[in-house]
Order: structure tokens, then C-alpha cells, then sequence
């Protein structure tokens, strides 16, 4: 349960980060391609203008070869599906006795699978993983503290009586 809550925030955060790196490479490939970057870039050396070209050809070979919007996809879905098994498991935690229950684990179980299969072709990045992991177990570990009743203010002995 609370694994699938971490995976769900550790594929959303790399969703995120593909699609912001995406968002840049895009950027800057259009940027240099465009007329406003030809008329900056004509007033520098000759080399600067090649170096510039070269390096908008090598981001948009880079973002094709890695396949950047098939993995965002990718990421989303693992997203979303760790989020919905997430959930699941939270609700099968509170109807754990229901006639359905072990049906409903065993499903949760090969979907889990399924999920962890997918992402086995995804970059793997421990320190993220690491990073959600200490957030949503320390959300856990808060919820688990025991209530402790609050101090009652000793009574003087006069407004007792």
C-alpha cells in the first residue's frame, strides 16, 4: 500500500522532469532555428553560428533517439496506475474482510506486477526514488504516532473545594 503510493510519486516526478526537459529542448531548438536567432547570432564569429547549429541538431536527435514523448507517456500511465493501486489497497486495507477481499488482493497483486513490468524500461533513478520513499513514509510514520492526552492543569487545592 504504501510502496504503491511511493511509486505513484516517484513516475509523476519523472513525468514531470521528462516532459520540463522536453519543454526546454524544444525551446531552445526553436529558438535557434528561428530569424530572431539568425540576425543575434550573424553579428558573432563564424564558428558560433555552427556550434549553435550543431547543438540544436544534437538536442533534437537526442529527444528523437530516447523516444522523450513515448517515455513521458509511459511515466504518466505508471503514474496514474500506482495511484489507482494506491487507492486500491487503501480500500481493500479497510474492507479486508469482504467475501471479495482475497479476489480483490489477487488482482491488485498481478496489476502491481503488470506495473513494475512497464516501468523495468524506464530510467531508474535510486536518489529520487529514495526522496519519495522518505516523504511518504515519514506521512505514515506521523499518522502512527500515538495520540498523547493533552496535560490537564493541576487544580488548586481551594477552587477544588
Amino acid at each position: 500500500m504504501v510502496e504503491a503510493e511511493v511509486r505513484s510519486a516517484y513516475f509523476g516526478d519523472l513525468s514531470s522532469s521528462t516532459t520540463k526537459l522536453k519543454q526546454i529542448i524544444t525551446g531552445v531548438t526553436f529558438f535557434l532555428s528561428s530569424g530572431a536567432a539568425a540576425t543575434l547570432i550573424g553579428k558573432l564569429p563564424a564558428a558560433v553560428p555552427v556550434v549553435l547549429s550543431i547543438l540544436a541538431a544534437v538536442a533534437t536527435a537526442y529527444s528523437i533517439a530516447v523516444g522523450l514523448d513515448g517515455r513521458i507517456k509511459t511515466l504518466t500511465k505508471l503514474h496514474a496506475e500506482w495511484n489507482h493501486l494506491s487507492a486500491d489497497y487503501e480500500r481493500l486495507w479497510t474492507h479486508w474482510s469482504d467475501e471479495d477481499a482475497e479476489e480483490t488482493f489477487d488482482s491488485l497483486i498481478r496489476r502491481a506486477s503488470d506495473a513494475s513490468e512497464i516501468a523495468l524500461e524506464m530510467p531508474n533513478d535510486p536518489k529520487r526514488l529514495d526522496k519519495w520513499r522518505t516523504t511518504v513514509y515519514s506521512r505514515f510514520k506521523e499518522e502512527a504516532k500515538p495520540h498523547e492526552p493533552k496535560p490537564v492543569a493541576p487544580q488548586s487545592i481551594a477552587s477544588a473545594s
